[in-house]
């Protein structure tokens, strides 16, 4: 449990000198500080310094086994989705956004951008949505920043549809629908899906729910460094959108 608890401290150190701005670090920190102050109860109720009583121990061993079991089952569609790579021709094309910094995009955004940018090769006259709104750090909407992209790579602006107010994978697909429904009265739309491995499990059951019924999964990959931190991250948003994301 202790040396858990600081390697923990070590991937949070690690993640410090990639990015200052990459969301649930902090998590590491509190993850290695749990380990170490475990291993400290287990060893000193080993030498009978801490009382600990029996029927703690079950409920604690249970809610542990149960954690396992829920987190090594939700990891695998992650994981299974996240390599799910269908290049197929769709009637549009979805770019989730992610990050910016300033007018900048993230190594997130940009991994999602190139592989978008080999879809349009095999696929160039899809039409293209660029979803997502304006958050903290960011002056402009990261569907205007992907427009951007897009069109300097030689991408005709007509071909892109921008959907500017979402600020949640929920609502990308929500305000998509409805721009989709302003524009296109077709039944059983194909879409075909960008955003990182991590994230298209969420993303493809978030779609269904939203009226996307034939989604086409598009993963981009994530930095090496990263992958810890958003997979299981993810676990955690996984759980919250399958509760809260209606």
């Amino acid at each position: 449990m202790f040396l858990l608890g600081l390697l923990s401290l070590l991937y949070y150190v690690v993640l410090s000198f990639f990015s200052s701005r990459i969301s649930f670090s902090l998590f590491w920190i509190a993850l290695g500080l749990m380990f170490i102050s475990l291993g400290l109860v287990m060893e000193f109720g080993k030498r009978n310094i801490v009382h600990i009583n029996k029927n703690v121990k079950i409920v604690f061993l249970i809610c542990f086994i149960a954690g396992c079991i829920s987190f090594i089952i939700i990891e695998s569609f992650i994981i299974y989705y996240g390599y799910k790579r269908q290049m197929r021709e769709s009637d549009y094309l979805l770019i989730l956004g992610a990050g910016l910094h300033g007018e900048r995009m993230s190594l997130t955004l940009s991994q999602r951008m190139d592989r978008s940018l080999e879809y349009l090769k095999m696929y160039p006259s899809t039409k293209i949505i660029v979803s997502g709104g304006q958050g903290p750090g960011e002056d402009i909407t990261e569907a205007e920043a992907m427009e951007r992209f897009l069109i300097s790579n030689g991408i005709d602006k007509n071909q892109i549809i921008k959907e500017e107010r979402s600020t949640s994978t929920s609502e990308n697909f929500k305000y998509s629908r409805e721009v989709l429904n302003r524009i296109d009265k077709r039944n059983e739309l194909k879409v075909a899906v960008v955003t990182t491995n991590f994230h298209m499990f969420r993303a493809k059951f978030l779609g269904e729910r939203a009226g996307f019924n034939n989604i086409y999964t598009v993963p981009s990959k994530l930095h090496i460094v990263l992958v810890p931190n958003y997979y299981v991250r993810e676990y955690l948003a996984v759980i919250n959108s399958f509760i809260f994301d209606k």
